[in-house]
């Protein structure tokens, strides 16, 4: 049974470590400690309107066996330079911002002070993990890593919403919706449960998936693991939001406004609110919640880097596996270099980069809710894989959505 049950799991639970991350950790935290329980709606509406693009990822490439990024070739190979191009700045960023807060969690936790060094070492740890073991190993250590952030992570939550007296306190706040406040929303959902661009990752782990069992992947299991994934990133959402509305909304504590400092002072009220004995606890989901997040993003770069390259650059006679094992080692040493350069020239104001990169997350996000649907219920994809009616014009209400949101956002930042 648990080997039948491993078989079926993979590409989603590597989907909910790509996403229960910075945008979990510090944004769900960030806007329970803001606006406490009402986010909890928020969350799941905006999971659920994203909920299409990402289905279509995983069912797409288990009923045609190939990945987005050839059904995105089908369209045209300016498309796949677009693709290329818009998730080689999003990812570049992600995986900096998420080496910085991981570095401050591992140096807040272990009491560490090194600089730039751990940096350096938590992102190579994790290129040398992909460029060695590639999927197989990628899949195993993350589905450890899953395990044990989704039990430290529920048990916090559990535990504090039981073990914290809220005094008759209010636990949500009335939303005002001025232009702060909707920018901060935007950002919150650009990431929530992740940026789009992970649907296309999703494709490339359930083809890896197949290649691994040395069979493919049948709809039914993909959409299964999907299922288990996308779920798990909901739930834990919720969880965060919890613990930041009973850590530090109903205590009115201010939040810090810097991810990786934000990451420490939740850490440290937990053990001022609770008691030092759930220190090991939250310290623990913390770190597996970033490295995870960390292991994954560096994966997703070089692999979708690679399955863009091959598709821009081959001719079909050499798209093979070697040539994309070789672009996929040569991006792992560009994605060093790439968040290197980041690190060293943006470090000061990190902030302000990460809250732009969140937002641009959803002003992409039609984009790739578009091509998905088009790719979705293209004449490749058999009649009977395809989705059911309700959810092609769930799809088509999710473009519709996302759209009319990234217009607003260009709008309230720039325009206005």
């Amino acid at each position: 049974m648990f080997k039948a049950l491993q078989e079926k799991l993979g590409p989603g639970l590597l989907y909910a470590a790509v996403a229960v991350g910075v945008s979990h950790l510090v944004s769900s935290t960030t806007a329970g400690a803001t606006y406490g329980f009402v986010m909890v709606g928020f969350m799941v509406l905006v999971c659920l309107v994203k909920y299409p693009t990402f289905l279509f990822g995983a069912i797409y490439a288990a009923a045609t066996g190939e990945t987005l990024v050839e059904g995105y070739t089908r369209m045209g190979k300016w498309v796949v330079v677009l693709f290329f191009l818009m998730q080689l700045f999003e990812y570049t960023f992600a995986i900096s911002g998420v080496t910085v807060t991981t570095a401050a969690i591992f140096r807040s936790v272990f009491e560490l002070e090194i600089g730039l060094v751990l940096e350096l070492a938590l992102l190579s740890s994790c290129m040398l993990v992909v460029a060695l073991g590639r999927y197989a190993v990628l899949e195993d250590i993350t589905r450890v890593l899953v395990i044990v952030f989704s039990i430290g992570t529920v048990f916090a939550a559990v535990i504090a919403i039981g073990g914290i007296d809220a005094g008759g306190a209010s636990l949500s706040a009335d939303l005002t919706f001025d232009t702060p406040t909707i920018l901060f929303l935007i950002a919150v959902a650009g990431w929530m449960p992740t940026g789009t661009a992970g649907s296309v990752g999703l494709s490339l782990w359930v083809k890896a998936k197949s290649i691994r069992l040395k069979r493919p992947v049948s709809t039914s299991e993909a959409v299964f693991d999907f299922h288990v994934g996308y779920g798990t990133a909901i739930f834990l959402a919720v969880c965060f939001v919890a613990l930041g509305t009973y850590v530090m909304y109903i205590n009115g504590v201010a939040v810090e406004r810097d991810g990786a400092l934000f990451a420490a002072q939740l850490i440290s009220l937990f053990t001022s609110t609770i008691g030092s004995w759930i220190y090991p606890v939250i310290a623990i989901a913390a770190i597996t919640v970033m490295y995870s997040t960390l292991l994954t993003l560096v994966d997703l770069l070089p692999r979708s880097s690679a399955a863009a390259l091959v598709e821009i650059c081959s001719t079909p006679e050499e798209e093979t596996p070697e040539t994309f094992s070789r672009f996929y080692l040569i991006f792992i040493g560009v994605e060093l270099l790439l968040v290197l350069g980041v690190l060293l020239l943006l470090l000061d104001s990190f902030g302000t980069f990460i809250a732009l990169v969140t937002s641009m997350g959803f002003v992409v996000a039609p984009v790739f809710s578009w091509l998905n649907h088009k790719a979705m219920f293209s004449s490749l994809v058999k009649p009977q894989d395809r989705p059911a009616e309700y959810l092609r014009w769930w799809s088509i209400s999710t473009i519709f959505i996302l759209t009319i949101v990234a217009l607003m956002f260009v709008y309230m930042t720039y325009l206005q």
